[in-house]
């Protein structure tokens, strides 16, 4: 079988398993690559479906087929025989797709991954003197490709090989490509594209099944570059029993952990062990949280109570605020956790001047724990479901009396932020015998720290490391003030932000509930106001939005450009896209065209113009000579696309084709201001800022300045850009750049266009900007919103 291999790589999904019920641990990896893919076609084969395509196209290999022992073996042949016959994406079910994968296929035929040189070190594969190692976890190929029928010829020759590795998997997979490259001769279509390990096996083995995945460090660096992360479960080789299932299973065997007795020398007793902890059974943990009714948040800490794999434990809640007459929404939060093991506790400090102190709470909640140990449980952060579970068991290990994180992570949802503290004693994360525990002084905030200084000089304390047990949230409404948590900021072990934090929170989501705590969390402290804000963002996702763009030679950045405008929180049925392509050298427009049937099952209309200008500059596009024909030639393409792509939209939003990284709710920030024309803050990745067309004029422009009667000021002369106003919130502009410009439709129709001339010495964004002045509309700017746009 032979076809064209100069033909795409087809959008099509393969995977397998035995039936159609997949595993629970399986079933989120499966949904990565349907929602992170969503112009590819997915198909499912169970073994019927197998063994019936095998039969109905393969009838010749059935002997083969049938005479395995090992059912992988099987499974490796039908994946090898699917992707001849249909072509598209094979990936394991115990494998994650963290991106799009249009970039791994994008001019290629065949591709296939490398192993982490770590597996090349592994006895098996010394043995066989296999340095590096091909793994047929995730394979994408062109029907037809001549790479198969040499693989299968060497596959019957070894359908006897004793071990399955050699028969049909990495190893047979290495040595036939090792073969294949050797007999081959500048055939560019038939090639076969080996991948390094980053971008598919980032991971060893070993990193998956010792639980240092769960390292947040370690698995944000691993998976920088990474495309997807196979996570090596070994169905075939590995029972069920050795691969764990559960909150538990991914966790670390070993933790890092740190124990100082500050007992008298008569007091200290010998150190107890796991086992005989286990012996005396799990004892009663009574975690303890006083609220004053943030009732949206410390729904999150009770289901984080409810959620907890330690089964020994109780709840007391201790509320210093009287119950509502009807429907108390404290209560209904108890209630809906469905726990047994929940106590409420309403204090009453009616004729206390600003009510009982924060540490007299906590004591109130220590005396009234049955537990023999007590932990703090504050209302509005987020709990690991084995916090209680691996605590407990540090401190039994130890035969320590108390046990604390010594990091934790800290996260600012309204700001796209995440870290992992310094290392040092968070006291929110006690855990202590309640024997000796000492009474928390009746100060209204920093209460926690002197009980831990005197655990400290009276106990014996264990510090474990394990941060993504406890995630601290700065939500605006916290204890201390922003500038103390700034400080915390700027010491942490490691940050996150924008796409990296964004990254680690669906890592994280995927044992905490971020996205729904996100959604009751805003930048402000009052809840009513996060109410109100919800509300307009609710109303604002029914707009109907054009989003425009022109394009040229973008082939490179499109895939990440669609990424984006898939994360969009506004809802894609209220979603139209319109390109024009021009003057482009790569390919961009059919690249474009193949991929309007998918776009258009999406998006509301999609609409795809081609006009070439004939412009192919020599120097750099931003070359002071060249700027008056590029902006003008870059006027008309919108213009031009402005006229054939608008149709009943409320909304134009124009966004470049290279930006790099964005917020999901950048649309929706920008409708909210409720202007007719804004942008955000467009800055490179370092954080300069890039937009230099958005700017407020400090003064008059200097007419020595006009080159080919246009204004063009050296930097910063006589202009004011979006980084000299930050924390100002939204602010008037004289102009506006185009790489996320929003602009009311009705303007549009009412005659405001991109100048292809010089429009009182401004050109296209700009001579909008000073059009829409003329016809009585301002302009504005959000610093504060920033967009990252390619640095070339």
């Amino acid at each position: 079988m032979r076809t064209d291999t100069c033909s795409p790589i087809p959008r099509l999904i393969h995977q397998t398993w035995k039936t159609r019920d997949v595993p629970p641990e399986f079933q989120a990896l499966q949904r990565s690559w349907i929602d992170r893919n969503p112009g590819f076609e997915y198909r499912f084969w169970t073994d019927e479906d197998i063994g019936r395509f095998i039969a109905e196209e393969h009838p010749a290999l059935l002997p083969v087929f049938h005479g395995y022992a090992d059912p992988i073996a099987r499974i490796d042949l039908a994946r090898y025989l699917i992707l001849r016959r249909f072509g598209g994406v094979y990936a394991d079910l115990d494998f994650e797709c963290l991106r799009p994968i249009d970039g791994l296929l994008e001019g290629r035929s065949f591709v296939v991954g490398l192993e982490p040189e770590e597996h090349g070190r592994l006895a098996k594969a010394v043995e066989r003197g296999l340095p590096r190692i091909l793994c047929p976890s995730f394979l994408a190929s062109v029907p037809g490709h001549p790479f198969w029928d040499h693989l299968l010829d060497r596959l019957v020759e070894a359908r006897s090989s004793a071990d399955v590795l050699d028969a049909t998997g990495p190893f047979l997979l290495t040595r036939a490509h090792a073969a294949y490259e050797g007999a081959r001769h500048g055939d560019g279509a038939a090639a076969v594209t080996v991948l390094p390990p980053e971008l598919l096996y980032p991971v060893t083995k070993e990193d998956c099944w010792s639980g240092r995945l769960f390292d947040p460090v370690f698995w944000e660096r691993a998976t920088r570059r990474a495309y997807g992360v196979h996570y090596w479960e070994g169905t075939w080789f590995r029972d069920a029993a050795g691969r764990g299932a559960g909150p538990e299973a991914t966790l670390p065997r070993q933790i890092a952990a740190v124990v100082t007795d500050g007992r008298p020398e008569g007091a200290r007793s010998p150190l107890a062990t796991a086992e005989g902890a286990k012996a005396e059974g799990l004892p009663l943990i009574s975690c303890l949280m006083v609220t004053r009714g943030r009732r949206a948040l410390l729904e999150f800490a009770i289901d984080g109570f409810a959620r907890q794999t330690y089964p020994n434990r109780e709840l007391v809640i201790v509320c210093d605020s009287p119950a509502l007459p009807q429907d108390d929404p404290l209560e209904r939060a108890v209630r809906a956790a469905g726990c047994r093991n929940v106590r409420l506790i309403r204090v009453n400090a009616a004729g206390r001047d600003g009510g009982l102190t924060l540490g007299e709470l906590r004591n109130i909640a220590v005396d009234h724990a049955a537990g023999r140990y007590v932990c703090q449980w504050d209302d509005d952060d987020l709990y690991d479901p084995c916090r209680l579970q691996m605590q407990q068991r540090v401190l039994a290990a130890a035969g320590a009396q108390a046990c604390l994180l010594g990091r934790w992570m800290i996260w600012w949802p309204a700001e796209d932020r995440l870290a992992v503290s310094c290392e040092r004693d968070w006291e929110g994360s006690l855990l202590c015998e309640k024997a000796v525990m000492p009474r928390y002084p009746a100060l209204r905030r920093g209460e926690d720290t002197p009980v831990v200084e005197q655990l400290r000089r009276s106990a014996r304390v264990v510090r474990m490391d394990l941060p993504r047990l406890y995630t601290y949230v700065v939500h605006g409404g916290n204890t201390f003030t922003a500038a103390h948590f700034e400080e915390h900021w700027k010491a942490t072990a490691a940050r996150f932000s924008g796409d990296r934090c964004r990254a680690m929170l669906e890592e994280m989501g995927k044992r905490l509930p971020v996205e729904a705590y996100r959604r009751e969390v805003m930048p402000v402290p009052a809840m009513v106001a996060a109410r109100r804000e919800t509300t307009l963002h609710e109303t604002t996702r029914r707009e109907k939005v054009l989003v425009l763009t022109p394009v040229k030679d973008a082939v490179a950045h499109l895939p990440r450009y669609l990424e984006l405008l898939g994360r969009l929180d506004h809802d894609p049925s209220r979603l139209s896209l319109g390109f024009l392509e021009g003057d482009s050298g790569d390919g961009t427009h059919g690249w474009l065209a193949d991929r309007l049937p998918e776009l258009r099952q999406r998006y509301r209309r999609v609409a795809l113009l081609r006009h070439d200008y004939g412009f192919r500059p020599e120097g750099p596009r931003w070359a002071p000579d060249v700027q008056r024909r590029r902006r003008e030639l870059l006027a008309r393409s919108r213009n031009r696309l402005l006229s054939g792509a608008l149709g009943d939209e409320d909304w134009v939003l124009w966004l470049d084709a290279d930006l790099v990284d964005y917020p999901p709710d950048l649309l929706a920030r920008l409708l909210a201001t409720g202007r007719d024309i804004v942008v955000p803050h467009c800055v490179l990745p370092d954080g300069r800022t890039f937009d230099l067309n958005s700017f407020r004029l400090s003064g008059e422009e200097d007419p020595r300045h006009l080159a080919d009667g246009i204004f063009q000021p050296p930097r910063g002369v006589g202009r004011l850009y979006l980084d000299a106003f930050a924390g100002k919130g939204i602010v008037p502009l004289d102009g506006v750049g185009g790489t996320a410009l929003l602009v009311r439709a009705d303007l549009h129709r009412e005659g405001l266009c991109f100048p292809p001339y010089s429009h009182r010495g401004y050109i296209e964004t700009e001579g909008l900007a000073a059009m829409a002045k003329d016809m009585g509309v301002a302009s504005w700017g959000l610093p504060d919103l920033r967009i990252v746009h390619a640095n070339h």
